[in-house]
């Protein structure tokens, strides 16, 4: 038997593999008495059939598995010789059995190419410093206050401020008529709606009033459909409603979790803090990843952009029955961002190994709690439940992978700084 390996790519290793008839014969035997003990044709007891009859019909199947499983054998072993590391699925490129001196088969295996990411230890980005202001920190407040915020109806015209509800009786987007949804129902508050027009025209209308509105949607529209196009809606209002806005009393404060206004105010300021110094920090991180992809090339194998994509695409499903292979066209769109994401992974594997980081028992704990407090269930039940799940080990990973993005910052782990 011979194994020839050539390395084709920096991700493709190519064997080009021999293996004479006469390696074949033992294990055609030893299968061939495996048939012979557990075959039963009629006339004749399990384990009696001749040894000719089972050649006869069941010959080439024996052959079959027997060249199936002795390749299977030598390709695992040669791999694991060679310390290489299959992705996806083996490729058998060419097979040919002459039955006469020896089968030979060429197969293709993809790897992860080795990489050694140079300049990560200093890259020159750090993460700016945040603030956050008062007209943020009332903005937000606002919001809250919204989604506490009661409506009653009104015997009134509608005024900024209001919800007015009435159904679609017709629409018309740029001269052409919209067919209206089943649920034709309606609510706008004045004043906050992404199209202004719309609650321009809403202004001052009354329940049983129907009116026909005519605007201009604006260019910056949040659905680019609609952006600078003309509208015509034909509608029945139903109600007037007024805001009615929380007391900020004891009761309230207690059904909020809060001492009073000022304590719900600090808690937006440290929300507010927190999400801003996070989004600049993942924004550093990011600008510090693309610069190491763009100073280190390296390829990554096509199986890896499939198995990343077909995730993609799945990620969703419930059922592993329901799950569908990517299309060709799929595959050709998603494969940049792909191929950005898995060499992002990689790069911050090799940081992680290099630099030995990885997350304390404290700094899982800390995760753990936040989670807990996000589900609203107990700490130790959490965390006992993500150990017997082994989903703890999932955590750490994750964990290690952040502290790997901060350190490429200058954020350095915490036992370092110590």
């Amino acid at each position: 038997m011979s194994v020839e390996i050539k390395e084709t790519s920096a991700t493709v290793r190519t064997l080009e593999i021999s293996i004479p008839q006469a390696d074949l014969a033992a294990p055609f035997e030893k299968k061939l008495s495996q048939y012979k003990k557990q075959v039963a044709l009629k006339g004749f007891r399990q384990g009696m059939v001749p040894k000719a009859m089972i050649l006869k019909q069941f010959g080439d199947s024996i052959r079959h598995e027997v060249v199936n499983e002795t390749v299977d054998k030598v390709v695992s072993e040669e791999l694991k010789k060679a310390n290489i590391i299959p992705v996806g699925q083996l490729k058998v490129t060419k097979f040919n059995d002459d039955k006469e001196t020896a089968v030979t088969l060429t197969v293709e295996v993809e790897i992860d190419p080795e990489i050694d990411i140079k300049g990560y230890e200093n890259l020159g980005i750090t993460v700016p410093a945040t603030a956050v202001h008062e007209e943020e920190v009332q903005d937000e407040l606002n919001r809250m206050i919204q989604m506490w915020s009661r409506d009653e109806h009104v015997d009134r015209a509608a005024a900024k401020g209001d919800v007015v509800v009435g159904n679609y009786i017709e629409v018309v987007i740029d001269g052409e008529k919209q067919e209206l949804p089943e649920n034709k129902e309606f609510r706008s508050l004045l004043g906050e709606s992404a199209s202004p027009g719309f609650d321009e025209g809403l202004m001052g209308t009354s329940a049983g009033e129907k009116k026909e509105i005519n605007f201009k949607y604006p260019d910056d529209h949040k659905d680019e459909r609609y952006r600078g196009k003309t509208a015509q809606f034909k509608v029945e209002i139903t109600d007037v409603r007024e805001v009615k806005p929380p007391k900020f009393d004891e009761e309230f404060c207690k059904q909020i979790g809060v001492k009073d206004e000022a304590e719900l105010k600090n808690n937006i300021t440290e929300s507010l803090a927190n999400r801003k110094q996070d989004e600049a920090k993942n924004k550093a991180i990011n600008e510090a990843i693309d610069k190491l992809i763009e100073a280190n090339p390296f390829e990554v194998p096509h199986a890896r952009v499939v198995d990343l994509i077909k995730w993609t695409i799945n990620r969703n499903v419930q059922d592993p029955k329901d799950a569908v292979e990517p299309t060709e066209e799929q595959i050709e769109s998603l494969s940049g961002e792909a191929i950005h994401e898995i060499k992002k992974h990689r790069i911050l594997e090799f940081v992680a190994t290099k630099e030995k980081i990885k997350p304390s028992q404290d700094a899982v704990d800390e995760r753990l709690k936040m989670m807990a407090q996000a589900y609203q269930i107990d700490f130790e039940t959490l965390k006992g439940h993500m150990r017997q799940s082994g989903r703890i080990n999932g955590l750490r990973e994750e964990l290690r992978f952040q502290m790997a993005g901060e350190f490429l910052v200058g954020i350095r782990p915490a036992a370092e700084t110590k």
